[in-house]
């Protein structure tokens, strides 16, 4: 695909902000909540546009240290699952338990950044 502009993180933004700054004050009460969770979900894509390349690479460089192989990402997290649910990993491996911290705190990041500012 060509490179135009504005991207689509800057679009959603965009768009984002047109809802939050010119509807939201205007909408009616009962309408609020819904319009607020559909700013959110446009915050969360845009997060995930601008930041997942970058997570899921290193997710990848993560599982592929602990699996010893490189594979595509989901096939690596379906092969650690098996592992563990096998018992072919134990779950108190500290490189296991850092790669799933690393994670959450990643998936985070993109779905909910104020809970890890808060921590």
């Amino acid at each position: 695909m060509p490179n135009s502009r504005p991207d689509a993180a800057d679009m959603l933004k965009g768009v984002r902000g047109y809802m939050e700054n010119d509807l939201l004050p205007e909408m009616p009460a009962d309408k609020k909540f819904n319009l607020r969770v559909a700013i959110n979900m446009l915050a969360t894509v845009e997060r995930e546009l601008r930041q997942g390349p970058a997570l899921n690479a290193e997710e990848a460089k993560s599982l592929s240290r602990l699996l010893g192989h490189e594979a595509p990402l989901e096939q690596m997290n379906e092969e650690l699952c098996a592992l563990i649910r096998d018992g072919k990993v134990a779950t108190d491996d500290p490189a296991l338990r850092r790669h799933l911290r690393e994670s959450i705190a990643a998936a985070l990041a993109v779905n909910n950044p104020k809970w890890s500012q808060g921590r």
